[in-house]
């Protein structure tokens, strides 16, 4: 099994960034073209006429409080996704039972989750459901229990895409033919492990692009999170605008630091798929 990691791993560091030389081109042109617009634009075009000082001395002089901020949004991202994955793989399942209350539950789950706007649910989580707890535990057991707002914000995206992940692996799982369901019932394989050898490993290889894209709405969903006082990435961009009014500098330094977030959590996807030999299917 470790042999087999290796040799895919070695096979991944030798494999090519372009399938093709036509991608190499495409690639050049547009990025290149748009970095060389963005130069003529800031420094030899109507920009450059502008009296702005730059100031991008401002964010390297505050980049502990950027790297604090990643900190706390790697930490949002990490424990929302395990419960969000979670929680879609629940509730695929649930879909697509034939139980008519598990369902109903999760079809419930999913149109009351993905039909309310995020700010919403995390503010509700962290202003609503405090005020439940204190009505229903601290009044009237004198207790004193706080929801952080780490916990809220956690809460939140949680259960907002998992509700998104949810339909992801439904739609994966209603693509298996029925057959497949009969030839397992014939060998003698129980539902329960039809489920785990046929059915999902090859729902889940088959919705990992959409999956993929659920997971890094996570990371892009957190800068939400600075709506509750939580201290992410977005609210330090935000601190060091309105400490020394390098607005430009500081959001941008911000929005270059979330795509590099992104970036590596889609190269860090690739490279699992690849080293697990999981092939996504493609037309022809």
């Amino acid at each position: 099994m470790a042999e087999a990691v290796l040799g895919r791993a070695a096979a991944l560091v030798r494999r090519p960034w372009f399938e093709t030389p036509g991608e190499r081109r495409a690639f050049l042109l547009v990025w290149g073209g748009l970095t060389a617009l963005a130069v003529w634009y800031f420094f030899f075009g109507p920009r450059a006429h502008y009296d702005y000082n730059w100031r991008w001395w401002v964010v390297w002089q505050q980049r502990r409080f950027l790297m604090w901020g990643i900190g706390t949004t790697l930490y949002i991202f990490v424990w929302s996704l395990l419960f969000s994955l979670a929680l879609g793989v629940f509730c695929g399942i649930g879909r697509t039972s034939t139980v008519r209350g598990v369902r109903a539950l999760s079809t419930g789950y999913v149109e009351i989750f993905r039909n309310i706007p995020l700010l919403v649910q995390m503010w509700w989580a962290y202003f609503g459901l405090q005020q439940v707890i204190n009505v229903t535990l601290n009044e009237p057991f004198g207790l004193r229990i706080l929801i952080p707002s780490t916990v809220a914000c956690i809460l939140a995206l949680s259960l907002y895409t998992g509700a998104y992940m949810g339909e992801v692996i439904r739609s994966g799982i209603r693509s298996i033919p029925r057959g497949q369901w009969e030839a397992a019932t014939s060998t003698g394989l129980s539902r329960a492990q039809t489920w785990r050898s046929v059915v999902l490993p090859q729902a889940l290889v088959i919705v990992i692009p959409p999956l993929s894209s659920e997971v890094l709405n996570i990371i892009k969903n957190s800068a939400v999170a600075m709506t509750i006082a939580i201290t992410d990435l977005m609210f330090y961009s935000q601190k060091i605008e309105e400490e020394t009014f390098a607005g430009f500098e500081a959001y941008t330094a911000g929005t270059l630091l979330f795509l590099l977030l992104t970036l590596l959590t889609v190269g860090a996807v690739y490279l699992l798929q690849r080293l697990f030999g999981l092939k996504v299917r493609t037309a022809a």
